[in-house]
């Protein structure tokens, strides 16, 4: 792989991992509005419920992956135009 492939593949990397962290921060802030409680945390918490916290695992996961797909999807058409 030569120095350009390599910078190209970890642009795009790196713009998917961008676009996955951003919108999982948008998703905690709308959490938050939504529900007037801090979206929960990786650490198990007495207070969280295990609906509450399958919904969020559910809802940050696909809004994160669907971003990071929507980056390497457009990269990708960019590319072969």
């Amino acid at each position: 792989m030569s120095n350009k492939q390599l910078i190209k593949t970890l642009g795009i990397g790196l713009a998917a991992a961008s676009a996955g962290m951003l919108t999982r921060k948008s998703l905690q802030k709308s959490w938050e509005k939504v529900t007037n409680e801090p979206a929960p945390k990786d650490n198990p918490s007495e207070k969280t419920d295990l609906k509450e916290a399958v919904t969020w695992a559910v809802v940050s996961g696909v809004g994160a992956g669907l971003a990071r797909m929507a980056v390497n999807y457009a990269l990708d058409k960019r590319k072969h135009k």
